[in-house]
């Protein structure tokens, strides 16, 4: 069972929470599962500046305890939603490409460094690729352009790149694409991105 969450929360309050970029975000609402310290994110988040005020998507596994701050909608995602074969998508991914990268002596590293990905071309065969693996086809999609998104993680600062990506697709394997639901799309999830937003189209 999952649970998708609506939170709204005013600017000022936002600014006395301290919640200045995405890592601060993640870190708040990490607070309303309790008792889960050491434990894997169950959660995927959007945030969306909505003028006066915040607004945040969150797909959980488990109902949050909603805390004293924002406000809160939570309901359980309907057991058929995702028994459709054709959705209308958004996504707000962080796209991203490993290079490889060589020590002094030569040799390849065992994880190379992420770089983002900036040019239409590169966009759309990124998001196609990630689209196969989760088990859906792209009938339709566009990108937005690539916007920074920086954040400040114990003491570090650093930035992601942020692209909102929608269109329609199709599912072509269940099991991947509802795993891809709960999961998410792409890198840096535990900083807002990855949720797959869907509309069933009849």
């Amino acid at each position: 069972m999952s649970y998708v969450s609506q939170v709204r929360v005013d600017k000022r309050e936002a600014a006395r929470l301290l919640l200045r970029d995405s890592y601060a975000w993640h870190q708040q609402l990490w607070r309303a599962f309790p008792g889960k310290d050491g434990e894997l994110r169950s959660f995927l988040f959007r945030l969306d500046d909505r003028h006066e005020v915040f607004r945040v998507l969150l797909l959980s596994l488990e109902p949050p305890v909603v805390p004293d701050w924002g406000s809160w909608e939570v309901r359980k995602v309907a057991g058929g939603f995702l028994s459709h074969d054709h959705y209308l998508f958004q996504v707000r991914a962080n796209p991203t490409i490993k290079r490889v990268v060589r020590d002094t002596a030569g040799e390849q590293k065992k994880n190379g460094r992420r770089t983002g990905i900036y040019d239409p071309e590169g966009l759309h065969a990124w998001i196609r690729r990630k689209a196969l693996q989760a088990g859906i086809e792209i009938l339709d999609c566009s990108a937005g352009p690539p916007l920074h998104s920086y954040f400040v993680k114990e003491g570090h600062r650093g930035k992601h790149i942020a692209v909102d990506f929608q269109g329609a697709l199709r599912v072509k394997d269940r099991a991947a694409f509802e795993k891809t639901f709960r999961t998410g799309i792409g890198p840096a999830k535990a900083f807002g991105f990855g949720l797959l937003m869907l509309q069933p189209v009849a």
